[in-house]
């Protein structure tokens, strides 16, 4: 894992009274970890998950926080939870002329391209040039490992992506999922998040391509989903329930049985949330 996360791990460590000996017991050096901490020396993966499990630290939680600290994003998520779509325009376009003074920056195009994606799903306004998308589907493209920064960085771009390249990106992922064996596929973070970005990717396909959308939820109908992602199971079936509609213009189902359904489970919230999305989408297909 890169050297930028090691300071981030020490802080933690550091917060949770735990010593680099009881931290690396069992899974890597202590010189090693020590290293890493510094910024000298790289860490592998799966070593930094079975270290932050030990601490009970969400792997997903730790990325993301670091994420934070080096793209600037609590300034982004605030503007967009706060739903303040003009401070949200202004930093897009200041993170998006940065990026584009110096192409060549990754950090600079993902901050970027974070931003544009939340004013486009707030706002529909689109300030991300052919130029940029490019730039920004070839990075998407180099993805291999499917690692926490790279769900966060897939599945927070999703509105700036054409169709095709959604559907491409979320084919990889899937096969990513069904494959891995190893410690990453018992890691219930890890799979968690990827049902999400995956559910999130379908959802916005509805609204750019319905023909992708289906085959990404078809797709998703047949992995295996452990029972203790129960949420993301509910929004799946919220994504069934969409195509049937998109395919017959019938929504007797979806009223009468889906939504109704989770007000008996409590998941009220929930049920308004995707009752907000529904309605979107029938104004789309009708």
């Amino acid at each position: 894992m890169n050297i930028k996360f090691g300071e981030k791990f020490k802080q933690i460590r550091k917060q949770k009274g735990m010593s680099l000996d009881i931290a690396s017991r069992d899974i890597t050096s202590k010189s090693s970890l020590y290293y890493w901490e510094k910024g000298q020396a790289n860490m592998s993966f799966e070593k930094v998950i079975a270290m932050l499990e030990r601490m009970r630290i969400k792997p997903s939680e730790f990325v993301t926080d670091s994420l934070n600290d080096n793209i600037d994003y609590q300034k982004i998520v605030s503007a967009y939870l706060t739903d303040n779509d003009k401070k949200l325009q202004s930093l897009a376009s200041i993170y998006l002329k940065a990026s584009q003074k110096k192409p060549y920056n990754r950090t600079l195009l993902l901050r970027a391209a974070v931003a544009c994606s939340f004013l486009k799903s707030d706002t529909g306004q689109n300030l991300f040039m052919p130029r940029d998308t490019k730039r920004l589907e070839e990075l998407l493209s180099e993805i291999k490992d499917w690692r926490y920064e790279d769900l966060f960085n897939f599945g927070n771009t999703l509105f700036l992506l054409p169709g095709k390249r959604i559907i491409g990106l979320a084919q990889m992922l899937i096969q990513k999922y069904q494959k891995n064996t190893d410690d990453i596929v018992h890691n219930i973070s890890w799979r968690h998040e990827t049902v999400t970005t995956l559910n999130n990717a379908a959802l916005v396909l509805l609204f750019k391509n319905s023909v992708y959308a289906k085959k990404l939820i078809t797709e998703l109908n047949n992995i295996k989903i452990d029972d203790d992602l129960a949420y993301e199971k509910i929004r799946l079936e919220f994504g069934n329930e969409c195509i049937l509609y998109t395919q017959t213009k019938d929504d007797q189902n979806i009223n009468k049985i889906f939504f109704p359904t989770l007000s008996y489970l409590g998941l009220n919230k929930l049920r308004s949330s995707l009752e907000k999305l529904f309605l979107q989408l029938k104004a789309i297909y009708n």
